[in-house]
């Protein structure tokens, strides 16, 4: 199932080297995208490039890498926080989505969601909009300007939590948090393409507070020594355990007596999927689609012949990748596709 965009995260996070050519050409890239990017930067912090100031407080919680490190997760809880005692809403650029992100695109109101097809707004818009308490709402929009002064002439908006955007300079930030993944860190620690950064390391210091998330890592005290002697800002803890698995066609828990399955998902990072899973289940088969991947049918069909020819009936998968699957396995018989359902608590680190 791997193709190029997969093949470059085995790269990035030193799973897989690179022959002599692909690194020379990789490292020729990345010295013109540092240069871009430096140059961009410059240009803000000499005011030649200025960041706009809207109507209400902006919270970024965004990462220095491509790939997943837990940002949505951490984006719900704390906007369900905030919303207690302010009108929050959520602006996500809603990358992978059928609906255009040109303009903006309410995908969830202070009332109810709008859409029930998930993949017309992205996978992860869709699962904050589930995730979120009923008065927050989310938008999507490659200009978050624009997304956040809809929120707040429509909804009367107070504070405005941005699901990524630590790159996106245009619009001004009150408070940056910045969120690192304990085992995968800063992979290699290359920029694009031949490293996962979409920033110098050096840009920490636009941040004002780091959140360290702990998937289960055996070494996270380690991780948790090497933020602090590196970075001189505020860290928390995310933790992050599995809650349940589902069905996703009933709803309903599966039995912890099943014993094979074939798990898949369509991640920034599955090596952390597939670590949880084997916490409860042994895994016939473990397959890595590529991040943001779009199912279709023929997926469908390929993971089912695999699954007669492994004697598995249990597919196990995540729940961001829950959206972009529930209309195409509604009919099928024969087969459970379950969702790995996990939760995070947000701690204080001494």
């Amino acid at each position: 199932m791997k193709n190029i965009k997969t093949n470059f995260q085995d790269i990035h996070y030193s799973r897989q080297k690179p022959d002599f050519v692909l690194n020379s050409v990789l490292k020729i890239a990345e010295f013109f995208y540092k240069n871009v990017i430096d140059f961009k930067n410059f240009l803000y912090k000499k005011n030649i490039l200025k960041e706009k100031k809207i109507g209400a407080y902006v919270i970024c919680v965004g990462n220095l890498t491509t790939g997943g490190v837990g940002k949505t997760p951490i984006v719900a809880k704390l906007a369900n926080e905030i919303s207690k005692n302010k009108k929050v809403a959520i602006v996500s650029r809603g990358y992978g989505a059928k609906l255009s992100n040109k303009t903006p695109n309410i995908i969830k109101d202070n009332k109810e969601l709008k859409f029930q097809d998930g993949s017309l707004c992205g996978d992860e818009p869709y699962q904050l909009a589930k995730k979120v308490n009923k008065n927050v709402v989310v938008i999507t929009s490659k200009d978050r300007i624009k997304a956040g002064e809809l929120a707040i002439i429509k909804f009367g908006t107070e504070v405005i939590i941005l699901d990524d955007g630590f790159s996106n300079r245009s619009i001004k930030k009150d408070k940056t948090i910045l969120v690192i993944d304990s085992k995968m860190r800063f992979g290699n620690n290359h920029l694009l393409p031949l490293g996962p950064l979409r920033e110098p390391i050096s840009e920490i210091k636009r941040a004002d507070e780091i959140i360290l998330v702990n998937k289960g890592d055996e070494r996270f005290i380690d991780a948790i020594k090497w933020v602090k002697d590196s970075f001189d800002l505020p860290v928390k803890q995310c933790v992050m355990t599995p809650k349940r698995i589902y069905n996703m066609q009933t709803g309903a828990n599966i039995k912890k007596n099943v014993k094979n399955v074939i798990s898949f998902c369509a991640i920034g990072q599955p090596v952390q999927f597939f670590d949880f899973v084997d916490k409860y289940y042994h895994q016939e088969l473990k397959i890595a689609f590529d991040d943001h991947h779009k199912y279709t049918m023929d997926d469908i069909r390929d993971l089912i012949k695999k699954a007669k020819e492994l004697d598995v009936s249990v597919f196990i998968t995540t729940q961001k990748d829950e959206t972009k699957l529930k209309s195409l396995i509604k009919d099928i018989v024969g087969y459970s596709f379950c969702i790995l359902e996990l939760e995070n608590t947000i701690q204080e680190i001494n």
